[in-house]
């Protein structure tokens, strides 16, 4: 992947344009002292520093749980708590511990202010690339007016997503190296603002298609401008904001149509090749959507017209050579299989459950049960709920719908081969803990073996761990259509809402069509086509105003969550509409107050 390689140079040079020799740091007059201003001689060290941009950003994508590395930003943003993720390890003596539990969440719960701290850090890398760029002589301007517009981009959607997740927040403007112990904090409309102005900035600087896989182009920037304008119409109730949030996500959809035919080498029906094992590239029991999610298919340079934007993972080449962020699918998200067991009612002296002994499992499955068919060596951190599993595709939503297909949602079948149930489709009712069970994402696991190579071994040996090669999506336009349908209903128009929501239930070949849509049908829509891909919490975060009830929001944590839905816990709905304050943030900005957001006192 020339691309990631490439942007992980870059970042090795940022990070030794800011540091410093550990010998010569020791040194009483040491040759270099690096202040910003030393730093930035060329135009180079400015990209070096858009890099340093990427990585941050791409770090809050995907599933880089901070247990196994990155932090907590990605398993936050990406919905744990929500109606459609929690924990992988749906047990109910677990379940005190997970994020839906929202009786056990306080302004010092850490996710807050990981989530909090990643987000100033990537706006402060932007902040410091745009100083950067006015500092050195460009010989094209053309290449300076690039890398101003992606660190717009990466500072405008920074504060968009700040301002969903935590309301009015301080806006650091521009860069300095100065102690400010007196910030004070902005509205939420003037934060959605400050990220509107730099998005629009981004949009106008950045190319049609992107120079390159993983970089921005005016796609993405698009994209979460119509977010951005949708979120500012809710909280100032001014409409005009919908009507610029259709005309910036048409903009998307016209120059990023859905892809509707099979693609790529696993669609090629005259393929002889074959992957790993031997195992045949083409996959005749594939369809469009499986396509999306396949090694090499992800870019827009890949033929892929729908993809926006996409962080890039490297191969196992890349990887041993450079080192990076690598796909931890295999080990943080889906069920840890392996730990499940018969219930009483369906005890069986031979065998311990459908995928518990190791010697017993069915040798036509690469792996047994910590391979590929299972989705790997999961540690149980991240999973779907019952809602995203089976509530949003109950009765005429599951007919004909290829998102619902077996290649894209698997049940699993049983693979111990001493148990009476040996090759049928396990039953949550055989189980002790029903709510365990979740069916395998093709989004998550590479089913089959194809794609793995013979370093597929990941952390601490465990096998199919690491998914080298396999990228993340950032967003495609399928989700822009779905942003479009909601600027549509909220500017009074539901009819055009559903026939927006129609054209990617025609892609899905969904037998039903909506003759009008609420809110909460485009949010089952969102989790039936975004599985693993939405940030679900800025999604509903922003459906209602900082004074107002969100009572959309509530009605999906207070029904659908793993925590009260899955486990049949007693929760409680929140009485917030904001994420906290970190406390830590509170006591260090020790010269002015910042009020805590309501819910939280």
């Amino acid at each position: 992947m020339k691309t990631y390689n490439y942007l992980f140079a870059l970042m090795m040079a940022a990070g030794a344009m800011v540091s410093c020799n550990d010998d010569d740091f020791l040194e009483e007059n040491p040759k270099t002292i690096y202040t910003v201003e030393s730093a930035f001689t060329k135009s180079g060290q400015v990209d070096a520093a858009v890099a340093r941009e990427y990585i941050a950003f791409n770090y809050m994508y995907g599933w880089h749980n901070m247990v196994v590395e990155g932090g907590a930003a990605s398993n936050l943003l990406g919905g744990s708590g929500t109606d459609m993720i929690d924990g992988g390890q749906a047990y109910p003596h677990m379940a005190a511990g997970m994020f839906s539990n929202y009786m056990s969440l306080n302004s010092n719960t850490q996710d807050f202010n990981g989530l909090w701290n990643e987000l100033y850090q990537l706006a402060s890398y932007a902040n410091l690339a745009l100083h950067g760029a006015e500092l050195v002589e460009w010989k094209d301007p053309a290449e300076k007016e690039y890398a101003v517009a992606q660190s717009k981009f990466f500072l405008g959607w920074a504060y968009l997503r700040l301002g969903e997740c935590f309301g009015g927040v301080p806006i650091v403007r521009e860069y300095s190296e100065e102690l400010k112990f007196d910030y004070a904090r902005a509205t939420r409309q003037e934060t959605y603002a400050f990220a509107i102005e730099n998005l629009v900035a981004a949009e106008a600087g950045l190319p049609q298609y992107p120079k390159q896989d993983g970089r921005a182009a005016k796609g993405i920037a698009n994209h979460y401008l119509a977010e951005a304008y949708l979120a500012q119409g809710v909280e100032t109730g001014d409409k005009s904001n919908y009507a610029k949030a259709i005309d910036a996500a048409s903009k998307v959809v016209a120059a990023h149509p859905l892809m509707t035919q099979r693609f790529g080498v696993r669609a090629d029906a005259a393929s002889t090749g074959t992957g790993f094992m031997g195992i045949p590239n083409y996959k005749a029991d594939g369809n469009v959507f499986y396509d999306l999610f396949q090694i090499g298919n992800y870019d827009y340079s890949a033929g892929n017209t729908e993809s926006l934007m996409v962080a890039q993972a490297p191969s196992y080449d890349d990887w041993a050579a450079n080192g990076g962020p690598v796909n931890l699918n295999g080990l943080t998200v889906g069920a840890p299989y392996r730990d499940m067991i018969w219930n009483e009612a369906n005890a069986d002296p031979s065998s311990a459950g459908p995928w518990k002994e190791l010697t017993q499992m069915d040798p036509a499955y690469i792996g047994a049960n910590m391979g590929p068919y299972l989705g790997g060596t999961s540690w149980g951190l991240i999973g779907q709920t019952d809602y995203a599993d089976e509530v949003v595709w109950s009765g005429e939503f599951a007919d004909g719908d290829i998102r619902n297909s077996e290649v894209v949602l698997c049940h699993p079948v049983v693979l111990d081969v001493k148990s009476r149930h040996h090759g049928e489709v396990c039953q949550k009712e055989w189980l002790q803990f029903p709510s365990a069970l979740m069916r395998v994402s093709c989004k998550i696991a590479m089913q089959d073996g194809w794609g793995f190579t013979d370093h597929h071994v990941g952390y601490v040996g465990q096998p199919f761990g690491f998914q080298y090669g396999r990228d993340n999506y950032i967003a495609r336009s399928s989700e822009t259509y779905l942003l479009l349908a909601e600027a549509y209903l909220r500017n009074g128009d539901a009819a055009k809402a559903a026939e927006t929501v129609n054209i990617v239930r025609d892609r899905a070949q969904a037998t039903y069509k909506y003759a009008t849509v609420t809110m909460r049908d485009i949010l089952d829509e969102r989790a039936r086509e975004l599985l693993f891909e939405e940030h679900r919490w800025p999604t509903l975060l922003r459906l209602g105003s900082s004074n107002g009830e969100n009572e959309d929001m509530k009605y999906q944590l207070s029904h659908y969550t793993m925590f009260v839905n899955d486990l049949h816990e007693k929760g409680v709905t929140p009485t917030w509409n904001l994420f906290p304050i970190p406390l830590t943030v509170i006591n260090l900005n020790s010269d002015a107050p910042i009020e805590q957001n309501k819910g939280w006192n």
